[in-house]
């Protein structure tokens, strides 16, 4: 959001800039975030897989360099970053 990123491609698709600021998405049930910063959002997400780095039974995360629907009338995660872009994107489009 306030951080400077030199080039969009080098930002892993599990970040996501909103204007309420950076989330990391995950395999569980809430998404990390919002951060002010990627950096911060970064070491976030490396704290989150020491913390999971034991657990074998979730489902893979699926990398994806796409366009990606969201629904967010159907979403079931509790803090979720892909709603948080869908209503930043929202908001935008509306603002004109």
């Amino acid at each position: 959001m306030q951080e400077t990123v030199a080039n969009q491609a080098e930002i892993p698709p599990r970040f996501i800039d909103t204007n309420v600021g950076w989330y990391v998405l995950t395999r569980e049930s809430e998404d990390l975030g919002p951060y002010p910063s990627l950096s911060e959002a970064k070491r976030a997400l490396s704290r989150h897989i020491r913390l999971h780095a034991d657990i074998s039974n979730r489902p893979r995360y699926h990398s994806f360099n796409g366009f990606h629907v969201h629904d967010a009338q159907t979403c079931r995660k509790v803090n979720c970053g892909r709603c948080a872009e869908a209503a930043f994107v929202e908001q935008k489009y509306l603002s004109g």
